[in-house]
């Protein structure tokens, strides 16, 4: 393993931020992200050249993959990461707003990541 400057932990979910404007019962088009804190600064840390890790884990799913292809393009070490068979990665849907705060809500009940022990 390579010598780390900082490793960061926690959940990291698929968002899902709506093309249009509206409620998000009517959207119908939406584009994919990473959304985590932790994944955010392991980014931005490894795009300033700072030998970054991600500790967390994600589920045996599509998201799963997608969150851990993301994070390392961008050159962050994710061998600590654990992957669940038996538990999905979380999502959120995000609405697109023109003024205020969007609307956000959270699918992550029984998520991978809520499901880390210290036995992991």
């Amino acid at each position: 393993m390579k010598e780390l400057s900082v490793l960061t932990m926690g959940e990291a979910m698929a968002m899902f931020i709506a093309d249009d404007t509206g409620s998000l019962d009517d959207c119908m088009r939406y584009k994919r992200y990473v959304a985590g804190a932790e994944t955010n600064v392991a980014i931005g840390l490894s795009r300033l050249g700072i030998k970054t890790a991600w500790m967390s884990k994600v589920g045996d799913d599509s998201f799963g993959r997608m969150i851990l292809k993301t994070l390392t393009s961008e050159g962050v070490d994710v061998s600590h990461v654990l992957t669940d068979p038996h538990h999905p990665t979380g999502f959120q849907l995000k609405s697109k707003v023109e003024k205020g705060d969007p609307v956000v809500e959270y699918y992550r009940r029984n998520s991978s990541a809520s499901k880390i022990s210290l036995e992991d």
